[in-house]
């Protein structure tokens, strides 16, 4: 019998002994590591995986070569940030093109969410639309064998986006949710407010939203440019000599805040 056994059994008996049920478990076990002095080994972090500017232009265009009804789906896929479950269920119905929003009648654990669209993109699903007043936004010229006939399925629309990526001379494997990662990374850079983001991505919980705000490399490469311009190096130079690492090092933190507060009212 192997130690993790051994533990296992002892503790079993310890729980049927003392009468402790499930959740209780929950609780014995967290303390149990706590008074062993164990934790969870940090989380590793990596960049997410996105389209550069460069690749999603590409994507786009080879995609309106292909066809204008393809062009239209992908660029839509791609600004909303939809999941393709979502995407898939889109009815003609679920956009109001006056007020400029897609709904999701039934996202990620069964919430409905308005997605805002651009203008751009409201005009074209407008002629894409036309006179139709109910059914699926994106018509499948195939019936199919699900519930909603002359829908795309996941996995054609995950078909789709393969094929325009390979024409398009992209080498990494390009996916429905590599769109919504580039579409995330993309709002963050152009300064939305990460609870703002959290809503339009229909994340339940804030810190899958963060994920994209601490590995976004452009917004680490905004702040490192207002940090070393020449006037701003100077003035923490002068800091760092006088006061130490630690006040260089948060006049740097509060300069670049600063300076982004500043950007932010000058484009407003």
């Amino acid at each position: 019998m192997s130690s993790i056994d051994r533990a296992a059994s002892a503790i079993a008996t310890i729980l049927i002994r003392e009468g402790i049920d499930y959740l209780q478990s929950k609780a014995v076990i967290k303390r149990a590591r706590a008074q062993a002095g164990l934790s969870a080994p940090p989380e590793k972090r990596t960049s997410i995986n996105r389209l550069t500017i460069e690749e999603e232009l590409r994507f786009i265009d080879h995609a309106y070569e292909a066809s204008g009804a393809t062009g239209l789906l992908l660029q839509t896929l791609l600004e909303t940030g939809l999941r393709v479950s979502e995407f898939t269920r889109l009815r003609v119905e679920d956009v109001s093109l006056a007020e400029r929003v897609i709904v999701v009648v039934r996202g990620k654990g069964s919430k409905r969410r308005e997605v805002p669209i651009r203008r751009e993109l409201a005009q074209i699903l407008r002629l894409h639309i036309g006179t139709r007043r109910a059914g699926p936004l994106f018509q499948s010229r195939e019936r199919g064998n699900g519930p909603l006939p002359y829908t795309y399925s996941r996995q054609r629309v995950g078909q789709i986006v393969r094929q325009v990526a390979g024409k398009a001379g992209i080498t990494k494997r390009v996916y429905p949710h590599l769109l919504g990662h580039t579409m995330a990374t993309k709002l963050l850079w152009l300064g939305m407010d990460i609870t703002d983001v959290q809503r339009f991505l229909g994340h339940e919980n804030i810190t899958t939203t963060r994920h994209y705000a601490e590995t976004t490399a452009a917004t680490l490469r905004r702040k490192f440019d207002r940090v070393t311009a020449p006037a701003a190096r100077s003035l923490l130079t002068g800091i760092q000599h006088h006061q130490g690492d630690d006040a260089a090092l948060l006049a740097a933190d509060l300069l670049a805040n600063e300076r982004g507060s500043e950007v932010t009212s000058v484009d407003t």
